[in-house]
């Protein structure tokens, strides 16, 4: 099918219109705006969340870390064989859905 000047501009606008859809697009003046504030309960919240996981984090690493050093880090390799079973074993599945 060829598409003419006519038809081409109305294509074009259709793209452009469902595009900008897609985007939140809405035609008409914008008569004011939105804007979102969040308390300082949950602020504080989520920084005492960062920072319990930080805190975490580092003691497990720092405690590697020791191990490590001290020759004393030793890896289960039964464990580590189960790990890598499973991943595997969840990888068949997802290959076969």
């Amino acid at each position: 099918m060829k598409i003419d000047q006519f038809h081409s501009n109305y294509v074009q606008k259709m793209y452009k219109t469902s595009d900008e859809k897609k985007a939140g697009y809405v035609e008409g003046k914008t008569t004011s705006k939105s804007t979102v504030e969040i308390s300082t309960q949950a602020k504080a919240l989520v920084k005492r969340i960062r920072e319990s996981e930080d805190t975490q984090i580092s003691n497990k690493v720092e405690s590697l870390r020791k191990q490590i050093k001290d020759g004393t880090y030793k890896v289960d390799a039964d464990k580590l064989a189960d790990k890598i079973l499973k991943v595997l074993d969840e990888e068949q599945v997802k290959s076969n859905e």
